[in-house]
Formats: structure tokens, sequence, C-alpha cells
């Protein structure tokens, strides 16, 4: 050690001997101003600058033969950089598992440039954030409790988003939490020895943080409720979509410590998540401004590992309380759906008012200017629905919303959400062709295929079943015009659609937890070979994931 430091310090009195002289003044160093313009290429090199200006002095003078010959060397030259340059984009792509460098030759190719937060002239904002993210400390009265600090710095910096482009108040910002390294990867171990000593018997309904859930699972399930409800007499389904306000920032972390012993945590885990969550010292950051620290003692802090998780666990026990209802979770996305025959909604809005005092329980608060409920009616007879009221307020009723990622509508027609899925593809049909500009071959940039097949296969295996022809003829279009930009073959929309439902399918038998396995949707015949066919009236029923899947597994 004593070695390393001699020669540090030995290499350090070289540095300044050779670059200071007696006088103080820099000797060998020179400074050269460079000046580059916002619309300047970004091949443009010192040398093709120089022929530029011999090309205009050349043509200022009227010299033909010197002008032919500045032109003759500038296009040369202007070739011999552009080559250079595409080889150096091309080295950003060499290695698929450096993500970084990546990024930062997508960011060559795009011309990317950051912008400095807006919030930056008001060198107060930081403090009043802070304070407006600590309010439900002075709401909910928690008492400061001295506890034994987590094993690693819990110390967080929050940089606020914005939520929109325009802000308009305190609440248009998204306290997103940056927390030390060695923290997120503590934490990553203490979610999975958590979900080792999870019961069983945890909601079906709740999709997030449980192995081979995602939205999708949530959106078919959702869909195949509501469809085989829709196929009885006199039947139509209301969807009350939850919205909660602040719904991490207001956990209380004793009442979150009662429900996980009641899961049967043991209690120094239990120990451990109650100081994690207790004592944090917070500050903002916007830009250069840095707030001063406090520290809260209530909520979960956004885009830690646990959060999501803890919140999932927090409200494990909203569950339906009436057959004709369920409630679809993921996360603190929240659906509550009612299954009404013959116009009787009692059990459906008796449902509603159970969810509104269990929030009020648990502290939770309902953002009613969110909340919406969507109605879904095929009788030929509809009736006016009174729309439900929420603490004094009543629910909009709307014709479409996004449910978990993709736009449903009240007809259960798909046309919106095919629509908007093709936007996002010509977004990236854009970034593709200036990848194909920059003349990158296809090997050297494996996002091409997954950046337009990513968009295309969102949710795939809930919708695309019911798509019209008009609407996979687009989603097709979309595919073919890749293709040629990147100069490869890709899949068919049809071959993404039907490989999904095969592999989704072969996993949701063999996860007997599933909660398709509640609804005996996956039943096997007598023979053991076949799964039993959903009978369904309906085109809209057959044409859903379920019954295709199990036609897609019984022809394999």
């Amino acid at each position: 050690m004593e070695q390393i430091v001699v020669l540090f310090d030995y290499c350090a009195k070289l540095l300044t001997a050779t670059v200071w002289d007696k006088n103080g003044s820099c000797s060998q160093w020179t400074k050269e101003t460079i000046t580059t313009r916002s619309n300047q290429k970004p091949w443009m090199t010192a040398n093709v600058r120089a022929l530029l200006k011999q090309r205009d002095s050349a043509f200022r003078l009227g010299d033909k033969a010197a002008l032919k010959t500045a032109r003759a060397k500038l296009s040369r030259a202007i070739r011999e950089a552009k080559r250079t340059h595409a080889k150096k984009n091309h080295n950003h792509f060499q290695d698929s598992g450096d993500t970084r460098r990546m990024w930062k030759g997508i960011q060559a190719i795009t011309n990317y440039k950051t912008t400095s937060p807006a919030c930056d002239r008001d060198p107060s904002l930081p403090d009043v954030l802070n304070d407006f993210y600590r309010r439900f400390e002075v709401q909910n009265n928690v008492v400061a409790r001295k506890t034994i600090p987590p094993p690693t710095d819990q110390t967080t910096t929050i940089v606020p988003m914005p939520k929109k482009s325009s802000v308009s108040c305190l609440n248009d910002y998204r306290p997103v939490a940056l927390t030390p390294i060695v923290m997120k990867c503590f934490e990553r171990l203490v979610m999975s020895h958590i979900k080792t000593q999870l019961p069983p018997s945890l909601d079906p309904m709740q999709f997030a943080y449980r192995p081979n859930r995602s939205t999708d699972d949530a959106i078919s399930t959702t869909l195949h409720l509501a469809l085989t409800h829709l196929d009885n007499k006199d039947s139509y389904v209301r969807m009350q979509f939850i919205d909660f306000s602040s719904a991490f920032n207001t956990i209380i972390p004793q009442h979150l410590i009662e429900k996980l012993n009641l899961l049967g945590l043991n209690t120094s885990l239990c120990n451990w998540i109650l100081d994690f969550l207790t004592e944090r010292p917070q500050s903002v950051r916007i830009g250069n401004s840095i707030s001063s620290t406090t520290t809260l003692s209530t909520g979960a802090p956004q885009s830690c590992v646990l959060s999501p998780l803890l919140f999932t666990l927090l409200t494990q026990d909203c569950v339906a309380m009436h057959s004709s209802n369920r409630k679809i979770k993921f996360a603190d996305d929240t659906t509550v759906v009612g299954l009404i025959i013959k116009n009787d909604e009692s059990a459906y809005r008796k449902e509603v008012q159970r969810l509104t005092a269990w929030c009020g329980a648990n502290y939770l608060s309902l953002n009613e200017d969110k909340m919406k409920e969507m109605v879904v009616d095929f009788r030929r007879a509809q009736s006016d629905q009174s729309p439900l009221i929420i603490d004094g307020s009543s629910v909009e009723i709307i014709k479409s919303t996004k449910f978990f990622g993709v736009h449903l509508a009240d007809n259960l027609t798909w046309s919106l959400n095919t629509s908007s899925i093709t936007k996002k593809a010509q977004q990236r049909l854009y970034f593709l062709r200036r990848l194909r500009k920059t003349h990158l071959p296809p090997p050297s940039c494996p996002c091409s295929t997954d950046s337009i097949e990513s968009i295309l296969s969102s949710c795939i295996t809930a919708w695309f079943g019911n798509c019209t022809i008009s609407n996979r003829k687009s989603l097709q279009r979309i595919v073919r015009t890749a293709e040629k930009i990147i100069g490869i073959s890709l899949p068919s929309i049809m071959d993404i659609y039907t490989t999904r439902c095969i592999r989704k399918a072969h996993s949701i038998v063999d996860d007997h937890t599933h909660p398709s396995h509640t609804l005996l949707l996956f039943t096997l015949l007598p023979s053991g070979k076949r799964f039993r066919s959903i009978r369904a009236v309906t085109t809209r029923l057959c044409n859903s994931y379920f019954p295709q899947a199990i036609r897609l597994l019984n022809t394999q």
C-alpha cells in the first residue's frame, strides 16, 4: 500500500513539473477554441472544414481548375469522414451485453440532446417538494420512533419527474427515489427471502410479483370473465377502475407489519422491514440544486425494489366478497368487475362501498378525479345506467380506457388499440430508418427485430384473436415495412400470436396455482390427451385467448 502511495505522489509531481514552468504558467499545453453549430453534421472533421474553405475560396476567385480539384478532394474527404463515423458507430454495437455503449451509439445516430430540467430556474423548488412529499407524516400524526438502522445505507435522493408535459402543481411531479446500488442489491435478496415465506393462500387475482404472471394474464382473465358472463341472457358487465392517490406514499409501516405477521413472516424479517421504512433520510435533487435532508417514517420509496411487493402484501386481503364480483389487481392497479344479471346491481354497488371502507381502514385514499367506470352491455333493450357515487362524487362512465397497457373499449373491439400500436410502431420504423442510414449490418444491431416485435406483441394473446381483418392487415404492413428497412425476414404477426399463445398455454398448464385452474379452464378429457373445449355462444368468446389456446393445444 505504501509503494502505491509513493508511486502516486511521484507521478503527480512529474505531471506538475511537466505542465507548469517556474513562473506558474502552462508551458507545454496549448488551448484551441473549436466552434460547433447545432446544425453541424456529426461526421464533420477539421480536414473537411479546411477543404470547404478551399472550395469556397476557389469559387470566389473564379478559378475553374482549382474549383474542380477542390470539389474532388472535398468529395473524397466527406466519404472518408462518413466511413470513419460509421465505423465508430459500428463499434458501439459490437458487444450486445454492453447496454451503456449501445445507448451511446443510438444517441449518436439519432443526434439525441439532453435537455436541462425546466425547474432549474427555481432554486427553492427542491425544498418545497421535499416538504410536499412528507405531507403524509403530518396527516397521519406519525410519531418518530428510535429504531436500529438497517445493515445498509437507506439514504434516499428524490429526483422529481413530471407526470405530464405542462406542470401546474406540485402533485404533477412523480417522486422517483434513487437509492444506493448496494441497497438495491440487498433489497433483491430480501425480496427473494420474503417470497419463500409467503403462503400459497394469497389472492389469486393479484397478478403482480407472482411467478408466471403478467399483465397479459390479468387482461385475459378479465376478458374471459366478462365474455363468459355476456353469453348469458339479460346480462351485462360493469368495470370500476380504481385509482389510489399516492399509493406508496400513504403506507403506514406499523399497519403493514401487522399484516405481514398475519401472513406468517418471521419476526426478524418484519423488524427489518419496519426499520427499512421508518426514519428514512430523504432529500430532493433537481439539476444541481439539492434540498435539505428530512426524515420520513411514512410510505415506501417509489422505484425501490421492495415497494411494489410490500404494497401487494398490504392489499392482499382486498378481495371480492360476492361470487358475482371479481377484483383484478396488478400491484396498485385495481379493477372491480361486476357480473350483473337482470339489472340487479346491489352486489356490485355493495362491493364498491366495501372497497371504499377498506381503503379508509387501511389509510389509503382514492383519487376520485381519475376513477372511471365502463359498462359493457350488448343487450338490445339497454337501460340508462346510473353512475356510482364514491365519497359524494359520481364516477364518470367512459367508452374506452387504458387497461393494463392496452386500450379497452366498451364494445370489446380492438380498433383503438390497434391504431395506437400502429402509431407507436411507426415511430420505431423511423428509428430503423435512421439505423439504415448509418449502414449498420444486421448482425451489428440485434435490437432491430426486437424494436418492432416488442411493440406488436405487447399483450398480443389477449387482444389479437378478436381483431378484425383490417386491423391484422395494418399490423402486418408494419412487419413488411420493417423487413424492407432491415433487410432480413421477420415472423408474421399471426406466427407471433400463435407462438405466444402456445407458449403461455403450456406455462399455465404446468402452473396449478394459476387462476385459470380455479376457473376450470384447462380440464383434461377422460382420455388424458386432449383438453375440454370451452363452450361459446358468441364469436367474441370463441376467438378470445383461452378457447384459442385450448384449440391450439389440442391440434398439436
